[in-house]
């Protein structure tokens, strides 16, 4: 990059595309999406992602060709925020993907950031995910969490059996369902479903049927040593409850909250505009609907499908709906100040903003709330 830097804008990126054995075509059909390949299956579109050797590629504007690897090596806070940049570095701290689960979608859990040195996978932190339903069929349902009442010698047992779906809660699933799955939690799809996904950057897996010897590489563990990576508690709901707020003639839905990211639905039926506080990016996408986004010169048109993001700092922005158009917004939050304190300032109880994070002695909302 010259050193004549352009100013910051709103920016798209070409997805990078995964054709995993559980996806499909369900992505293709269900969204606008542009430059698709036509000829295989497609399990996930990466959305936005800066992984060693996997950075999202810019295609609009006077950045286009660039990578947001370039991106965040030559304007640092100014393009992940202040907050960001003071928590994490200047390491991109999310990955966020479309996923076509048509098929199952393996037993697996996550590390905690503290287990995840010992799988030296580089600067990759532990695994806290969420997933938010897009679209689903008839019956689909996920699996995850605890059964009420498991204990460690039933999960052990079940482990050595390959079992471990048993050992879950199971949801019949709708769109707009939403599950956050912190590390060390169990998770399972059985298919039929196309979901958001947001997790911290890592791609550290615990395959639950990867026996010692059976892993890739020959990996896997025994079943004593897989229940150490599984958080054990009953009642344990892994289902969020949304909190919704009226924006004008906009509504803002809260979806799900952990310290590592927060997920709102925005319902748009007027302009809304983006306010910037130069503390953190978003990443906004486009779930249903046609809008145009404008920000001083630089106008985008977007179609269900796209995702793009809005730096840190740059000029002021509008989301314009055509009619009426939903999109996800995704951050990584200060919990006190972007969720806790305007929620309470719409007369939300402490027990509704508490069910964002779902029902479990992991939930990060609830130590702030006391």
């Amino acid at each position: 990059m010259s050193n004549e830097r352009p100013a910051l804008y709103p920016l798209r990126f070409r997805e990078i595309l995964r054709n995993y054995e559980f996806g499909g075509r369900w992505i293709a059909e269900s969204f606008e999406k542009q430059g698709l390949p036509e000829d295989h299956r497609l399990a996930e579109t990466w959305e936005v992602v800066d992984r060693q050797g996997e950075s999202s590629q810019v295609i609009n504007g006077p950045l286009a060709g660039s990578t947001l690897h370039d991106l965040i090596e030559a304007y640092g806070p100014a393009l992940l925020g202040t907050d960001v940049v003071a928590k994490g570095g200047l390491r991109f701290p999310l990955l966020i993907k479309f996923l076509d689960a048509s098929n199952p979608l393996g037993e697996q859990i996550h590390p905690t950031n503290e287990q995840a040195a010992g799988f030296r996978r580089g600067d990759d932190p532990g695994k806290t995910e969420a997933w938010y339903m897009l679209r689903t069929r008839p019956g689909a349902t996920i699996h995850c969490g605890c059964e009420p009442g498991l204990d460690r010698d039933a999960l052990v047992d079940a482990l050595q059996r390959k079992a471990s779906r048993d050992c879950m809660v199971e949801y019949e699933v709708r769109p707009g369902d939403s599950f956050l799955l912190y590390a060390n939690t169990m998770h399972y799809s059985r298919g039929g479903v196309i979901f958001y996904e947001i997790m911290q950057n890592s791609d550290i897996t615990v395959g639950l049927n990867w026996l010692k010897g059976e892993g890739p590489r020959g990996g896997g563990m025994a079943p004593e040593e897989m229940a150490d990576y599984v958080h054990l508690e009953t009642p344990f709901d892994c289902r969020t409850r949304h909190v919704t707020v009226a924006q004008g003639d906009n509504s803002q839905t809260y979806t799900f909250a952990c310290r590592y990211f927060a997920l709102e639905r925005w319902d748009l039926s007027a302009p809304l505009p983006v306010e910037l506080t130069g503390e953190r990016f978003y990443v906004y996408s486009v779930i249903e609907g046609h809008a145009t986004l404008h920000a001083g010169e630089h106008s985008e048109e977007l179609v269900s499908g796209n995702s793009f993001l809005i730096p840190a700092n740059m000029e002021p922005a509008r989301i314009v709906p055509e009619g009426q158009a939903s999109l996800l917004r995704a951050y990584v939050p200060d919990l006190a100040s972007d969720v806790i304190e305007p929620l309470r300032a719409r007369g939300v109880s402490d027990d509704d903003i508490a069910g964002l994070g779902g029902t479990t002695r992991l939930n990060h909302l609830v130590p702030l709330l006391s």
